[in-house]
Parts: structure tokens; sequence; C-alpha cells
């Protein structure tokens, strides 16, 4: 197998562990609206970013963002657990804005589409 495959392999597998781990075992803050939509994880694999995404405002992401901070040490201590590699990865958290996006891109699709019909 090749390197970036595994590396990618491995990425996938983080990024479950850590979406059960924010799902079931964080009971502190309320995460549930956290969705991870990616692991990018470094070549030497001593760091993995953990992409997510939070529906809401601003200040909801600003308090996710603070929550994650606060969890990322028990959540890289469960990758630890349930992932065997020879060196565990720094996990970090960071948003990922590409749901945000395609959800403006869509009403303005949907807008020029209306736009198109009440033209023509």
């Amino acid at each position: 197998m090749k390197p970036a495959e595994r590396r990618q392999r491995v990425a996938d597998e983080i990024k479950r562990v850590v979406a059960e781990t924010l799902q079931r075992d964080i009971k502190d803050f309320d995460l549930t609206m956290v969705t991870v939509t990616r692991c990018d994880l470094a070549r030497d694999y001593a760091e993995a970013t953990i992409r997510y995404s939070v529906l809401g405002d601003q200040q909801t992401r600003a308090a996710c963002a603070t929550q994650l901070s606060k969890v990322a040490g028990f959540v890289q201590k469960r990758v630890a657990e349930r992932i065997k590699l020879y060196r565990v990865p720094h996990v970090r958290f960071e948003f990922d804005p590409s749901i945000d996006e395609s959800l403006k891109l869509e009403k303005l699709f949907d807008r020029i589409a209306r736009e198109r019909q009440d033209n023509g």
C-alpha cells in the first residue's frame, strides 16, 4: 500500500473515532449539532486537523469552537485508545465553511432560476 493511501485510511478512521466521541462521550457540552466533515493528517502523522461544521450563527460557532478546544485532549486520548499508531497525532479542530458556502450557492442558483422563470 502506498504511504498516501495508508495516511488517508488512517485519517478516515480518525474522523470516524472523533465523530463517535463527540456524539457519545462528551456529556459536558452540547456538541450534538457538530458534523465532522473531514480529517487532514500530516505526512508525519504528528497532527490531525479535524474539520467540522455546525449549524447556527456566528455566536454559536464561537461557542462550539471554544468547547471543541476544551475537549481536544480528551478526543486525542480516545483516538490513541482506539487506533494503534506509532505516533498519536495532536488533534486540533478547525471550522469548515464549505457547507455554508454550498448553501449560499444553492440560494443563489434558486434565485437565478426564479428570475429566469419570471422573465421568460
